[in-house]
């Protein structure tokens, strides 16, 4: 393939990004803002929400369940509401639980998912991060391509140090031309 799919080259809109550089959290969000930005503004690429959304969804049965409760016990005041309140709690509580295991197992730190259609081909992105154990300077960005059945996945560790300046300031360039190389390489392998 002669030529690339990705480009690094992407336009600025709110200027630079800057960050409190010892604080993990706001440096990870950064980070995962800018691969968002990466992959949404490349050629045929449309964000999907499907992850976000059946947290959402979860969310909202464990709300409507709370809800139904509180307003059961203001029409029929509480001795009469009893067990719809214990069924409701129960309820909520499984919502809640049922949460937590979307967003450990099948969220798993999804920051970012992509649909991407050429000549009548559907690829999948998605990207991951974490911080890695025992390194708080590394940031373990993990990419997974699919096309079909088949699955590429690849891990990559970098030290924080490469994207960010002296003064907290995101080096845009330097993240967006790992994204390009890597994302080429993996879509490149995915062809053949």
């Amino acid at each position: 393939m002669s030529k690339s799919l990705f480009t690094s080259k992407i336009t600025e809109e709110n200027g630079e990004t800057k960050i409190d550089k010892w604080d993990w959290n706001a440096l990870k969000n950064a980070l995962d803002d800018a691969g968002r930005k990466f992959l949404t503004n490349q050629k045929d690429c449309v964000e999907t929400h499907s992850l976000m959304n059946g947290r959402l969804l979860i969310s909202t049965i464990a709300v409507l369940f709370s809800l139904y409760a509180i307003g059961y016990d203001y029409l029929y005041p509480f001795p009469e509401s009893k067990l719809v309140i214990i069924v409701c709690v129960f309820s909520y509580f499984a919502s809640v639980g049922i949460l937590t295991l979307y967003t450990s197992f099948i969220e798993k730190g999804c920051f970012a998912q992509i649909v991407q259609k050429l000549d009548n081909n559907t690829f999948y992105w998605k990207f991951f991060s974490k911080q890695k154990p025992q390194k708080e300077n590394f940031y373990v960005l993990t990419i997974e391509l699919q096309h079909g059945n088949k699955v590429i996945r690849k891990i990559v560790e970098q030290s924080v140090a490469k994207y960010f300046d002296v003064n907290g300031v995101l080096v845009e360039k330097n993240y967006y031309s790992d994204l390009e190389k890597i994302c080429t390489q993996m879509f490149n392998e995915k062809r053949e």
